[in-house]
């Protein structure tokens, strides 16, 4: 592919922090098999958003001009999206707390799952978010720092995930990737 616009996304997934460099093959195997695919995000909740850079700049007193700048530091990487339609598996993983069976007991089976409860400490929670874009480019996050909420859109109560990209915790992985669909289908 020679130019792309990475238009919307036509799906999404997410799966536990890479611990690797993400090549084609990796990403493939990712998709195929570990990372768990969101199956309905609300339309137009979607957004890549990058903020701009800071830099302090110090100025001359007498002319008021800048005579140097201080280290730049960069804006943060911000992935956002409602989950529009989820099981208590999805609630679970995105937004922590604990799945219930029917007598109300906590249960880690999703087949199990008939209720929800929410976590009564702060929940710290780190992914990989994968995007495909309608023009098949792979956005990937290795490891965002999600922040969920519950939040009533278009009459019904979504998941509103924010994840904002943060360094990786393992030297070599990198924090952000695009591959051609293209290439990581033809990957082995």
């Amino acid at each position: 592919m020679s130019k792309i616009s990475a238009i919307d996304i036509k799906k999404l997934w997410y799966a536990d922090q890479i611990t690797t460099a993400l090549t084609p093959s990796g990403l493939k195997a990712l998709v195929t098999s570990t990372a768990k695919e969101i199956e309905n995000v609300h339309q137009d909740t979607w957004q890549i958003d990058e903020s701009e850079a800071s830099q302090d700049s110090y100025r001359n007193q007498l002319t008021g001009h800048v005579y140097r700048l201080g280290k730049r530091q960069m804006g943060d990487l911000t992935i956002n999206f409602t989950v529009g339609q989820y099981d208590y598996a999805t609630k679970a993983a995105l937004m922590g707390g604990d799945m219930l069976d029917s007598t109300g007991a906590v249960t880690t089976t999703a087949s199990n799952a008939v209720g929800w409860k929410r976590s009564n400490d702060v929940v710290e929670m780190y992914k990989t978010l994968i995007a495909l874009t309608v023009d098949d480019v792979y956005v990937v996050v290795s490891r965002s720092s999600l922040g969920a909420r519950e939040s009533s859109t278009d009459g019904a109560i979504g998941m509103a995930m924010s994840g904002t990209m943060t360094d990786p915790v393992t030297a070599g992985v990198a924090s952000e990737y695009w591959y051609d669909k293209a290439t990581v289908d033809a990957a082995s």
